[in-house]
């Protein structure tokens, strides 16, 4: 040990050209013990000593490790050997400590992995725990799920541990998943004879041999590996004396052990994993298929075992493309089946911890797998058992302890949020599809499903949004949970983005086992949130799936709700022509059906996309019909909204008094039944109806108020939308230019990080025309990028006024398409019946001439 130490000390010195005098100044060592240290090995360094060496030579990570590691053993092998000379008792106090301590020391850790990777933090940690150097309580217990690598973390830290451990390392297997877990005696006397004690010297009973343990081990440098241990019951007798360090790894993190520091293993990151798969597979494949591997470990949930077994299915197989084993992942139904190879297998460790369930607890968990949700919180496990809380509350703790869920902490909403590992969720589906039947799966989801629906809904009734009324309230309902529902209740946008995916999984779900109300409740639901917070693409698939499940159920009136939701979302997803047909469709289906209701919700959003694209004399006959419906129906608050949509088209066609008359009347209504969406709606229709008439300071104080309504709501795209209209009116204070394109600014960001691209292109209009009568370099680019959009998107309205705008710029710049430019706007307003086109008539008409037809 001392050659060792003085080697490393001598080598780092030079290497960093620092002479003995200096590296003494340096770590405050005298420069006498220096070179007695690196002669060796007469000299041996207090722990404290090798500390401030390792930092005066700047080490760090394993370099620092292997120096402070050699330090630390020759200082406890100088100890050791003074004791024996000095004739006092061996290091236990016996008095054959002396012919012990002459035997050699027990190595008994098993191999370390070669290609070990990873978990540097937890090494680090284990390091400072067991340090002698350091003092204190020297216990770690590494914990976490199958396959996670717990084994292997314990003996890769064991062997690069080995020289602060000079009288040796002793391991045990506990068994502590397996039906035959040791007893705590049997591995008492399996330590002790490691330690020399003959069989005939063991004494009797667990107190007995526990206490010799601790005689034999008093005073000496040994660590200890208990694997797999079940529980407390089988590592508490074998705590160790004073001094000796102790590696314990179990599923449970036993926090309740004395001085105990828990390393909580999680799988391995991706490019761990990909490190893994090269060291086992072969760097040069992953470097030639670096996006399949990175696919292959994702795959596998970067748990390690499973990672190793498809590197050594790649590595057996060397005419194998990894993409070809990534495919072969990509089923799940098989996944199990292909992780595996030789005797290295995931579903062993998987089915150990299963068959040590209780009954109750073996069926929730596979009554979980069905129900295939990413993530859940704790009370959908009480509705799966059919039980109450308690028992719920029991069955999750058990699934915790086998390791078999994850706890991933609070959600958004504050609740407590569990999941399965990847793995560990394929199995636990194969156990729903093996252990439980149809009835008990149906009856089993539709309580679990139903308890959703119903938080849903409590969310949904606090939500601050416009709403499309998809759900169908009228059949017999499931209780919420209190506890859940008052969160939902005080929280709804946070319930409703922790159970966002969970939602459509479940819609999915009863879809496909004939639960089609539920699934049309859920989507129904979710519909408001996805549209208050922009979620288009996934409003369009939890949609479809609903619609599909009531066409299978012959359910018209859901086909028609389903319908309608569905023409919305695409409106918004800028499809504004499919939008139509399905609007039109559901209204057809709504009068067919019976449902009045809904047949003037269909009208309502008919009439407002017709308005999006210029279609007004259609636009305003469908809006005013459907306010008439509307109020005959009694959904007061879709009236004042649908009143806010006919201000819009008013105003559109230069009827700014009657658009205001209209917008005022929408803002009673709303106020009326105290409906803040429909107020913010009315007041931004207002500031666009002063525009038109000229009264800016009018225009911009009704679109801050419509801005604060909707901030206050929680609302972004409605702020983003008033915020344009705001800039728009700031713009027309030729002083307040500077001020608009900084609105207009913050509005553009706001569409852009939502995703929103109809409201970006608008808002890049409106950017467009400010920076033009500033002169602002770029604003004719901005224009062609909006003017693209609306071509593409086939909205002729917003084309034509692009038109006019590019013409303005064209006027500026001298470019000659300046009036083609206008005359392209001029056709489209004509076509449209809109006023502008008389403005534009007249601008085209050059002095002598009459303005163009």
């Amino acid at each position: 040990m001392g050659n060792v130490f003085g080697t490393l000390l001598r080598r780092h010195r030079l290497r960093r050209q620092l002479t003995q005098e200096t590296l003494a100044e340096r770590s405050g060592v005298s420069s006498r013990s220096i070179r007695e240290m690196e002669r060796g090995p007469g000299r041996s360094p207090r722990p404290q000593t090798v500390e401030r060496l390792a930092t005066a030579l700047e080490l760090t990570g394993d370099e620092r490790a292997e120096f402070t590691g050699a330090g630390h053993a020759l200082f406890w092998a100088s100890r050791s050997g003074r004791a024996g000379r000095s004739g006092r008792p061996g290091h236990d106090g016996s008095p054959d400590g002396d012919a012990r301590a002459a035997d050699p020391p027990p190595w008994r850790l098993p191999a370390d992995l070669p290609d070990f990777v990873g978990r540097g933090e937890e090494l680090a940690l284990a390091h400072k725990v067991l340090d002698p150097a350091v003092g204190g309580a020297r216990l770690v217990v590494a914990s976490g799920p199958p396959g996670v690598g717990k084994t292997a973390l314990a003996i890769h830290a064991g062997h690069r541990l080995a020289p602060l451990f000079p009288d040796g390392q002793l391991y045990a297997r506990l068994r502590g998943v397996t039906g035959d877990p040791a007893d705590p005696a049997e591995t008492l006397a399996q330590l002790l004879r490691m330690l020399g004690v003959d069989g005939s010297a063991l004494p009797a009973g667990v107190d007995a041999r526990a206490g010799l343990l601790r005689t034999r081990l008093a005073g000496r440098r040994v660590l200890i590996v208990l694997d797999d241990a079940g529980g407390y019951r089988q590592v508490e007798p074998l705590l160790p004396a004073e001094g000796v360090a102790m590696i314990v790894t179990s599923r449970l993190p036993l926090t309740g052990l004395p001085g105990v520091t828990a390393i909580d293993l999680r799988p391995l990151p991706d490019t761990a994993a990909v490190d893994l798969l090269a060291r086992v597979a072969g760097a040069e494949r992953v470097r030639a298929e670096p996006a399949a591997a990175t696919e292959l470990v994702t795959v596998c949930g970067g748990l390690p075992l499973a990672v190793r077994i498809v590197a050594a299915r790649l590595a057996a197989r060397p005419h194998w493309a990894i993409g070809t084993l990534t495919e072969r992942l990509t089923d799940e139904r098989h996944r199990l089946d292909e992780l595996r190879h030789g005797d290295l297998a995931v579903r062993p460790g998987l089915q150990l911890a299963y068959r040590g369930l209780t009954p109750a607890t073996a069926r929730v968990f596979a009554l979980l797998g069905g129900l295939d949700v990413p993530s859940f919180p704790e009370w959908p496990v009480a509705a799966l058992l059919g039980a109450g809380p308690a028992a719920g509350a029991a069955a999750l703790e058990e699934l915790l302890d086998a390791r078999l869920l994850d706890d991933l902490g609070p959600d958004r909403a504050g609740q407590a949020r569990y999941r399965f590992h990847a793995v560990t969720q394929l199995y636990a589906r194969e156990r729903r599809e093996a252990e439980i039947d149809r009835s008990e799966w149906v009856a089993a989801l539709a309580r679990a499903a139903g308890g959703w629906l119903a938080l849903a809904r409590r969310a949904q009734d606090h939500l601050h949004s416009d709403r499309f009324h998809l759900d169908d309230r009228s059949g017999p309902q499931v209780a919420a949970d209190p506890r859940a529902a008052a969160v939902a209740a005080r929280r709804p946008v946070e319930w409703f983005e922790a159970e966002r995916e969970s939602i459509a999984a479940l819609v999915q779900a009863c879809a496909e086992t004939g639960l089609a109300a539920t699934a049309r409740g859920l989507a129904g639901c979710g519909a408001d949130f996805h549209d208050f917070q922009g979620y288009y693409d996934d409003l369009r698939r939890i949609l479809e799936t609903a619609l599909a499940a009531c066409r299978q159920a012959g359910d018209r009136l859901g086909e028609a709700t389903m319908l309608r939701g569905l023409g919305n979302c695409l409106v918004e997803l800028d499809d504004l022509d499919g939008g139509l047909s399905m609007l039109h469709a559901a209204h057809v289906l709504a009068e067919r059906a019976g449902d009045p209701a809904g047949a003037a919700l269909s009208r309502r959003h008919v009439g407002f996309t017709l308005g999006l694209v210029g279609r007004l004399d259609e636009a305003e006959a469908e809006l005013r019909a459907a306010v008439r419906e509307l109020r005959l129906t009694g959904q007061r608050s879709a009236e004042a909204v649908t009143l806010a949509s006919l201000g819009f088209v008013l105003r559109q066609r230069g009827d700014g008094a009657e658009a205001v008359r209209v917008l005022r009347a929408a803002s009673l209504v709303a106020r009326s039944c105290g409906d803040r969406f429909a107020q913010a709606c009315a007041a931004r229709g207002i500031a666009g109806a002063f525009l038109v008439q000229g009264r800016v300071q009018a225009a911009q104080r009704a679109a801050r108020r419509s801005v604060t309504l909707f901030d206050e709501i929680g609302d972004v795209i409605g702020t983003a939308q008033s915020m344009r209209v705001l800039g728009e009116a700031l713009a027309r204070e030729p002083h307040r230019g500077a001020e608009a394109e900084r609105v207009l600014g913050r509005a553009a960001a706001l569409f852009r990080e939502r995703g929103h691209t109809w409201g970006f292109a608008l808002t890049e209009l409106s950017l467009g025309e400010v920076e033009l009568v500033r002169d602002a370099e770029g604003a004719a680019d901005r224009l062609h990028r909006s003017l693209r959009y609306w071509t593409d998107n086939q909205v002729p309205v917003l084309r034509a006024r692009t038109f006019v705008a590019l013409a303005s710029a064209a006027e500026r710049a001298g470019a000659p398409d300046a009036r083609e430019l206008l005359a392209s706007a001029h056709r489209i307003y004509r076509e449209l019946g809109m006023p502008a086109a008389d403005e534009l008539a007249a601008r085209l008409a050059t002095p002598g001439e009459t303005a163009p037809p």
